[in-house]
């Protein structure tokens, strides 16, 4: 009989004992898991498009040394600012130069890094 009277007031929602609710674990991951940070010190326009290459297919953020392109070679380094422009307008990247007085260091990351100058 008493069980007659509990599927009554389970069936009715009159239950005594609420059953526990089933807690539901959410995991968020990332499409990109951790980033690599290249840095290189180009000697070529070979160097340069292995450092774009990083940016533009594994996604990870390139810091790139062009003094020695500069000194060596005048007319690839009007080259590499070229194709720098291209990534920025075409694919979304960001460039900022972090130094340029004796040397030319810049920082590429892809669309998904924001790059934020304060200063």
């Amino acid at each position: 009989m008493r069980d007659v009277i509990e599927m009554l007031k389970k069936s009715v929602g009159l239950d005594d004992e609420p059953e526990e609710s089933q807690e539901t674990e959410t995991i968020i991951v990332p499409e990109h898991s951790f980033y690599e940070i290249i840095l290189l010190k180009a000697k070529n326009l070979e160097d340069v498009e292995d450092a774009l290459s990083q940016v533009t297919e594994e996604q990870n953020p390139v810091i790139l040394d062009l003094t020695e392109i500069r000194r060596e070679n005048p007319s690839e380094f009007t080259e590499v600012g070229e194709r720098i422009k291209d990534l920025r307008e075409n694919r979304g990247a960001e460039a900022i130069l972090l130094c340029n007085r004796e040397k030319n260091v810049i920082i590429i990351t892809p669309r998904e890094i924001k790059l934020i100058r304060k200063g």
